[in-house]
């Protein structure tokens, strides 16, 4: 309980936490479930890793999995997967002893234990089946950050449920402005991932997101525009210049796959914008080393289709790919060299 106090208050004091440790382990089988659930939670609450109390919380947890409720599992493997700390057993255990109590979950607490299973990449199709059984019919109790961690998760674990993705839209409509530019961000991505289509949900995210476009990151904004152009959805063309505008005076902070990912969704709605094109170059170039194949076959694909001449960079991309040519698809192959001949600019090496 002391500790669940510091976490609660946000009092950070590592030397009580690791006395805390030294006496907790010793007689951790004789923790409730719900002490063990607040013991990990309040230590990834304030960010603070213990590999062998995690161990050892998983240990004297998986006996007793079946006295845990909704909420004690849920905060259980959310504090593991905020510290990423694998641990399948406990994880397996878990989602066994969920399912026959998942309609006592709230609303967080679903989109919780979804979201865990997705970040520690833990595959349980049938846990994903019955959190959406049971989200569907109150998913309007649920908030902007749980609609967008639960459709999230089921992307990332690449769990099609079009009904629930369906009702996810629906819920979120209504309360669209209370979406942070994260959540935004994460739920188009989410849609995109999945190939789910939403013109509405779109349009609304568009509409929100236009006004705090300066909030947005560097992630956040090249996954808001991929997701419109993976979805082909291009009537937005303020959104994509509000984007550019935002981009540019933080494009050092993108990496190069945001960087890539930008230009391409760009290029994919054939939107023309050559400040932001110049500014991605000027900050690519130095650091073209950095690009895997895909994200070299994709810059340049996008400054091609775009008609967008920058020789610079062509001649940096051409260095950088040389050495690291056998990592190419086949696809990543084509898109470069039709991108130099379309460009016309010549390489003979």
């Amino acid at each position: 309980m002391i500790l669940n106090a510091f976490a609660k208050r946000g009092l950070r004091s590592p030397e009580f936490f690791e006395m805390a440790v030294e006496a907790a382990i010793p007689i951790i089988d004789t923790f409730t479930s719900q002490g063990l659930s607040i013991t990990v939670n309040a230590f990834a609450k304030l960010d603070h890793p213990h590999p062998a109390l995690f161990d050892e919380v998983a240990r004297a947890a998986i006996p007793i999995i079946d006295t845990f409720n909704s909420q004690d599992v849920a905060n259980t493997v959310n504090a593991f997967a905020k510290m990423d700390h694998p641990h399948p057993t406990l994880f397996d255990e878990v989602a066994r002893a969920a399912i026959p109590i998942i309609d006592t979950f709230t609303s967080q607490a679903l989109a919780n234990i979804v979201n865990a299973f997705a970040k520690m990449d833990h595959h349980h199709p049938v846990l994903f089946d019955e959190v959406a059984k049971v989200a569907i019919p109150i998913i309007d109790t649920f908030n902007s950050q749980s609609l967008a961690n639960t459709a999230n998760a089921f992307a990332k674990m690449d769990h099609h449920h079009p009904v629930l993705f369906d009702e996810v839209a629906k819920a979120a409509i209504p309360i669209i402005d209370t979406f942070n530019s994260q959540n935004l961000a994460i739920t188009v991505n989410a849609f995109a991932k999945m190939d789910h289509h939403h013109p509405m949900l779109f349009d609304e995210v568009a509409r929100t997101a236009i006004p705090i476009i300066d909030t947005f990151k560097s992630q956040e904004l090249a996954n808001t525009v991929n997701a419109f152009a993976k979805l082909d959805h291009h009537h937005h063309p303020m959104l994509f210049d509000e984007v550019a505008r935002a981009a540019i005076p933080i494009i050092g902070t993108f990496n190069s796959q945001n960087l890539a990912n930008t230009l391409n969704a760009f290029a994919k709605i054939d939107h023309q914008h050559p400040m932001l094109f110049d500014e991605a170059a000027r900050v690519a170039i130095p650091r073209i080393g950095t690009f895997n194949s895909q994200d070299v076959a994709n810059t340049v694909n996008a400054f091609a289709k775009m008609d967008h001449q920058h020789p610079m960079l062509f001649d940096e991309v051409a260095k950088a790919a040389i050495p690291i040519i056998d990592t190419f698809n086949s696809q990543s192959v084509a898109n470069t060299v039709n991108a130099f001949a379309k460009m016309d600019h010549h390489h003979p090496v």
